[in-house]
């Protein structure tokens, strides 16, 4: 059975009021407004690690994507090119990696020039015109948030095609953030931090408010 608790208003004053409280409810109220420091404190550097993570899932899953498809299409050539990567993976779950693609889309092996060439601009068609239709008809991304972030993580994919260096900073922080993370660890290492975004804040002890108001002091 659900505890039941009572309080009454004797008086308002100047808009405030004097009340009688069950002392069980008031240490409730008391534990929801004390925000703890280290609650704060913890807030958004955990939200850029959050983002920091995904983003290295965005190549692995990609490529991966990208091999089945190639193969679904019976391109031989780039599926035996992503193949032959993926197999000298050595780690357990054989992931592709940034370097991967920073590969392909770096310096010309002379000895694989023709199917590099043709696996950039196989890669390029399908950031087109199948990245998206693999998001959405992917069972194993069952949050439709996931999904949509994966699906603008196409866009990424696209504009870094166009840098001198194709995902050579694909992992980089965006200067926004760099600078955003930057201040937050500087705040930490000083103890100085700011009280309107990052320090706990401290609600009045109700007892000391009831105390005075009995008191007139308000």
């Amino acid at each position: 059975m659900q505890d039941t608790y009572t309080y009454q208003i004797l008086r308002k004053c100047n808009g405030k009021v004097i009340m009688q409280i069950d002392e069980h409810l008031l240490e409730i109220i008391n534990a929801h407004l004390t925000i703890k420091p280290q609650q704060q404190q913890t807030e958004v550097p955990y939200s850029i690690k959050k983002q920091h993570n995904f983003q290295r899932r965005i190549v692995p899953f990609f490529m991966n994507q990208f091999m089945h498809w190639a193969d679904e299409m019976g391109y031989k050539q780039v599926d035996g090119y992503l193949r032959a990567i993926h197999k000298k993976k050595t780690s357990k779950q054989q992931k592709f990696e940034l370097g991967d693609l920073k590969k392909l889309f770096g310096g010309i092996n002379p000895r694989t020039k023709i199917i590099q060439l043709e696996t950039q601009h196989k890669w390029i068609e399908f950031l087109g015109t199948q990245a998206e239709i693999c998001v959405l008809i992917n069972n194993k991304i069952k949050d439709q948030t996931t999904k949509q972030m994966y699906i603008q993580a196409i866009e990424q994919l696209k504009e870094q095609l166009h840098k001198e260096q194709p995902y050579d900073k694909f992992l980089s922080l965006s200067k926004k953030d760099e600078l955003r993370e930057d201040s937050i660890k500087e705040e930490y290492s000083s103890g100085e931090v700011r009280t309107d975004e990052y320090a706990p804040t401290y609600y009045q002890d109700p007892y000391t408010y009831l105390s005075c108001a009995y008191n007139n002091e308000f």
